[in-house]
Parts: structure tokens; sequence; C-alpha cells
């Protein structure tokens, strides 16, 4: 098997695993194995995996020590030998064969024969030790064999419940390698993490944990436990964790009674002084119905306990979490002993869960270790309704309002600050409002100065911006703008009789006006019009809007005008008037005029829709006013005849307010 240019000699019973292949691989030190590449950030591991065999992980590396001599160091206390050479660094772990990775090792030249003792002193200066509250905590934590990418706990952090990560630092039975370094453990602090770190040494029998009769067991019970402190610390110090961290040592289930719980007790009261005496604190992690009962036992006895425990006791076998536990209490630990912030649970175990997308099998814990860190309240998800005016009016306040809610259950969240955006880009206008008992948070828009668009709409948006106990939310919402519409012209006329026709447009025009805003169109008066038949002087139209509210009148003046049509009586106007008047609260018409048919003057009135019959099927219609959807037209005077060949219109005014919902 040839590996960046370096062949290796692999038993023929080992298995070959292509890490670059193979991405999801989860690299495990409990069976024979030689591992190529670097290990994904998505290993499908188990939660915790222990023991030991010989096994190999050959990682590539890059830039200047891809060229550097072979060097081989061995952590006799772990287990384990360390091998640089150009171009590759080796991981190489044994358990009971170590002639066999030794000889893997000698295949591709890597010095093992000529192997010198791994460094056990302080780290170098390139590490910077993380503050001593990397390990304090109060809250829920989770624990994985190996360490997540920096990627998932950014989503984890943001997503989850857990704010502090156990992380598996090295030790004999540990059966995952430890694939994070000093700058992994910094990025996580930096981003609110904390830590308890975990040792996995030798234990009290073969069978523990999820060793297959392979783990390294305790057999020099002082020895072994001051040296696997020693290891402990020295895996620490290289991580960046400083003196005075809490460091655990992970001591599986065992059956007690005996020779035994003597060597396991032997060995962590070793353990704890010498931890001690490197300026670490001891903690020891086991379960409640062995460890932690043969340590309650040795209370007021002069045992040297550890200052810190981790307990199993579970609450769901497998797949799902459980709820979590409100404490750190249990019926097996009395209420004076690891009193003070010195408790960490394990109340779920190998279980799988899932946040912003990213699923991971893990322990979960609940810890309450030291007073530097106290976890946030867990954010609960909310959800925001706009519930505001539906419509807006330019130069008016308009209240806008929104109702924040918890997600699950609705119960209202009150106290919190809701800001509201009317409008979008430079056009935007905002306020702010904080939510009531019921969730209500309503702010004023004082005047209203929104664009007229196609769709007469104006977007709103609310937003809640999120604090430690309650998610971010937003809400929008379609509002409707008040516009209106208008249009006046002094005279129409359309007359196709005797083979000659005569047409006058809407003269002058002011054409359709469509605005949200105040202004007035008015086009220049015309001084006459004269047409054969119909003639008239002095014409003139005008649309006003306004705002606060929104309304709009439309006039059209006429000085003076005359019809004469063969075979009917001469209609004679004079000082016409028409006006229509729109807005959401009211629509008016009126016209205003002086009338002469035949020389005889007619006195009309105020009434609308006024008819005057002129025989030979004509008809004239004074003050004719007719309803339009949202407005009125006013014509002062409207004269058809023959079937339609003859309509003149004098004085015409429309207007009309939309959107008054």
């Amino acid at each position: 098997m040839t590996y960046q240019g370096r062949t290796f000699t692999v038993p023929a019973s080992w298995d070959v695993v292509d890490l670059d292949k193979a991405p999801d691989s989860c690299v495990r030190f409990d069976r024979h194995a030689v591992y190529l590449g670097t290990p994904g950030a998505q290993q499908n591991c188990p939660a915790k995996e222990l023991g030991r065999t010989e096994a190999l992980l050959v990682e590539p590396v890059k830039g200047a020590d891809a060229h550097r001599t072979a060097h081989v160091t061995e952590n006799r206390t772990a287990k384990t030998y360390r091998a640089d050479a150009a171009g590759i660094t080796v991981t190489a772990v044994y358990g009971r064969d170590k002639d066999a990775v030794q000889d893997v090792l000698r295949s591709a030249d890597l010095p093992v024969d000529d192997a010198s003792p791994a460094p056990s002193a302080r780290p170098g200066p390139s590490i910077q030790a993380v503050p001593k509250d990397a390990t304090s905590f109060q809250g829920k934590g989770f624990d994985k064999c190996e360490a997540p990418s920096t990627q998932q706990m950014n989503t984890w952090q943001e997503s989850s419940p857990y704010s502090a990560v156990g992380v598996y630092i090295g030790g004999v039975n540990a059966g995952c390698p430890p694939d994070f370094d000093a700058a992994w453990v910094q990025t996580q602090y930096d981003n609110g993490w904390r830590f308890f770190p975990i040792y996995v040494g030798p234990q009290a029998e073969r069978s523990a944990g999820s060793c297959d009769e392979d783990c390294e067991v305790i057999t020099d019970p002082q020895a072994q436990g001051a040296a696997s402190a020693r290891d402990a610390v020295a895996q620490a110090q290289g991580l960046g964790f400083g003196e005075g961290s809490v460091l655990y040592y992970n001591m599986e289930h065992y059956a007690r009674g005996g020779a035994v719980t003597g060597r396991v007790l032997d060995f962590l009261e070793s353990w704890t002084t010498t931890v001690h005496e490197l300026g670490y604190v001891s903690g020891v992690y086991g379960s409640v119905s062995s460890l932690i009962v043969d340590l309650v036992a040795q209370d007021g006895t002069g045992y040297t306990q550890p200052d810190v425990v981790d307990f199993a006791r579970w609450v769901a076998p497998g797949g799902e979490a459980g709820e979590p536990p409100a404490d750190t209490a249990d019926p097996q630990i009395p209420d004076h002993l690891w009193a003070d912030h010195q408790r960490i649970r394990q109340y779920s175990g190998d279980v799988s869960e899932t946040y912003g997308g990213v699923r991971m099998a893990i322990d979960a814990d609940l810890l309450d270790v030291g007073e530097g860190v106290v976890q946030p309240p867990q954010q609960k998800d909310t959800a925001l309704a706009y519930t505001g005016t539906k419509t807006v009016s330019n130069g008016s306040p308009a209240e806008l309002s929104a109702t924040l809610t918890e997600k699950d259950g609705g119960a209202p969240v009150a106290d919190r600050e809701v800001s509201f955006a009317l409008g979008t880009g430079d056009a935007a206008q905002t306020c702010t409002g904080k939510s009531d008992a019921k969730g209500v948070a309503t702010c004023t828009v004082p005047s209203v100065e929104q664009p007229l668009t196609a769709d007469a709409t104006v977007p709103v948006t609310a937003a809640f911006a999120g604090d430690d106990a309650y998610k971010a939310s937003e809400a929008g919402a379609e509002l409707k703008l008040q516009y209106v519409t208008g249009r006046a012209y002094g005279l129409y006329g359309k007359v196709s009789v005797l083979g000659l026709p005569v047409v006058t447009g809407p003269t002058p025009d002011t054409g359709q006006v469509r605005t949200a805003g105040a202004g007035r169109t008015a086009p220049p008066c015309t001084q006459s019009v004269s047409a054969l038949v119909l003639s008239a002087d002095a014409l003139c139209a005008d649309v006003t809007t306004r705002t606060g509210p929104s309304g709009a009148t439309a006039t059209a003046t006429v000085a003076k005008a005359r019809i004469g049509l063969a075979g009917l009586p001469v209609v004679e106007l004079s000082g016409v008037t028409s006006s229509a008047q729109s807005s959401c609260s009211a629509t008016k018409g009126s016209t205003d005029l002086t009338l002469k048919i035949a020389g005889a003057p007619v006195d009309i009135g105020d009434a609308p829709n006024v008819t005057v019959d002129l025989g030979a099927g004509a008809k004239l219609v004074v003050n004719e006013q007719i309803a339009t959807g949202d407005g009125l037209t006013v014509n002062a005077v409207h004269l058809t005849a023959l079937a339609g060949a003859v309509d003149i219109v004098v004085a015409s005014s429309a207007s009309a307010a939309h959107n008054c919902g």
C-alpha cells in the first residue's frame, strides 16, 4: 500500500480505509485498520468509543512540513506512536501487539526503533491557554467521540440548547483519535463554548464500556493513576487548557466489590493527587451504580476525593434524548458531597439530535461546574403577526402594530421592542414600539410619505431582533395606499349631421390625474371654440389634489356657450361651472349656470340630472351626475340627439378616491 509516495506493508487481515473516498467513515482505534487521509467533518461515529487494538491514521501534510526529516515519538502511557515525516503525519496506537504496529512503521522507513519519549513538558510558545473559566459552566452540554467541526459547532451554538462540549483528549483506552488542536479550542471558546475535557485511561475491567475485552486494565493503581494524570495534563496543555482547568477521568461501569473496587479507588486517588500537584482540578466520570457508590462510601474516611463528579443516570435509553433533569441532584449522592458547583449529570446516552440541519450522535449532559459561566436561557421560537392599519394616506399619521407570541403555544411575549418599516429603500419610514401584556407592539408614523405604485400598495415589515430568551422573528404585509383620480374639460362635441361632421375633442383637458400626493393640474384656458353649430368662450379646467387625508376636486368653467342645431331650439349658456369633489369620507357634485332655450330663461334649480325635452328625440340633461365605483362625474350640460349622432358636453368634471377600505 502506497500513500503520499511512502509504502506501508499492512497485514492482510487489517482493514484499509481511504478517508478521501469515504469522508464519512468513523476513525476508530478499536479494530485493526489503517486510515489514509484526513478525518472528515461529518464522521458517522457513535457518541463514545472505548477500547484499543492496533491501528494507524496516516494524514497528509503540506507546506513547510512537507519536506521534514522523519522523526518518531512514543507515548508509553497512552500506548501511542507519532511519526512525522516528509508529506505525512502518522498516529499509531497499539494494544497487546506492539510489534505489529512497529512492523508497519518500519515498512514505511519510519524510525520507530529510535523513537524518543513523547514530550510531557509545558506547551510551546505558539499555544496560548484559554482562560480558566473554559471548564466552568452551568447549563446543558454534550459529549461525543470525535470533535465536531467549527461549522457544526457554530450551527449548534445558534440552534441547539447546548453551550458546553465534552472532548476526548487522550488515554490508552480512547477509541477515537483526538482530531482537534489548540486553535480549535480557542475558536470554540471565543464563540461562547465551554468544555469538559475527558481522558480515557486504564479501566477496572477488560469489558468496560464499549470495549470488546480489549480495554487496558488497572494493574498497578498508584503508578498508573499518576502516569495517567501526567499524560492527561500534557495533552491538555498541548490543546490550550491551562492550569486550573478541570480534567475528567472516564471510568466506565464495573462490577463492584473486593479487589476491583480497591484498585479503582487507589487509582483515582493517585490521579487526583497528581492532577492537583500539576495545578489542575480533578474530575471523574462514572456510573451511579458503581464508581459513584464507591466514592460516596469513602466520605469521612480521609480518602482524597475528586473535585468534580460527572455521573451517568439516563432518562432515556437511546434514540432521542429525554427531557433534561431540573438539576444535578441524585439519590445516590448526599447533598453535602460535591455540593458547590461540582457536578455533571449525563442524562441521555448515545442519542441523535438535529439542530439547524446538523445531526450528531451525542451523550447529553447537564452541567453545574464552577461559577464562571452561566448558560443563557434557552431561546424560544417566536411568531410575529402584523395587526395594524390596512390602509395609509399620505400626509396622515399611520398606526402600525404587530403581535409577538411564542411560536409554540401562542403565549404573548411582553416588554420586547418591535421595529417597523413602512415602505422600502429611500422611502422607508420607521418607528418602534414595545409589546404590552398581550404581546401587542404599536407605533405611529406621524405623516405618511410614500410613492404611488401601479398596484397602489406599500409594504410594511415588523421585526423582533431576538434576545437571550427569545429568537428573532419578522412579519410583513402589503398596505393599501389611498390615492385619488380626477379629470376636467371645458367642452366636447360630436355632430354627425348634414354630411358635415363636427368633432371637438375635450378642450381644454387636464387628462386623467392619478396621484397620492398634493398638487394642481390646470392646462391653459381656451379663449374660444367655434365649430358651425357649436361655439364657446373662456373655457378652463382644473384638478386639485390634497393629502392628510387624500382628496381631489375637479372643476370646469365656461363663460358662454351656444348650441344651434337645425330643427332644434337654440341653447344658450353662461357662467357655467361644474365641480366634483371626492375623498374617503364624502363625494359631492354641483353645477352652476344660466340657461336659455329658444331665447327664454329656464330655471333649473340645484337638483341633479334635470332633463329637458327639446323635441325631435333630443334631450338636454342639466347638472348630470354619474356615480362611478369610487367617485362621481359631473357634466354641467349634456345634449344628445339623433340616436347618438349628436353628443355635446359642456363643463365636465370627475373625481374619485381609492383604497378607502
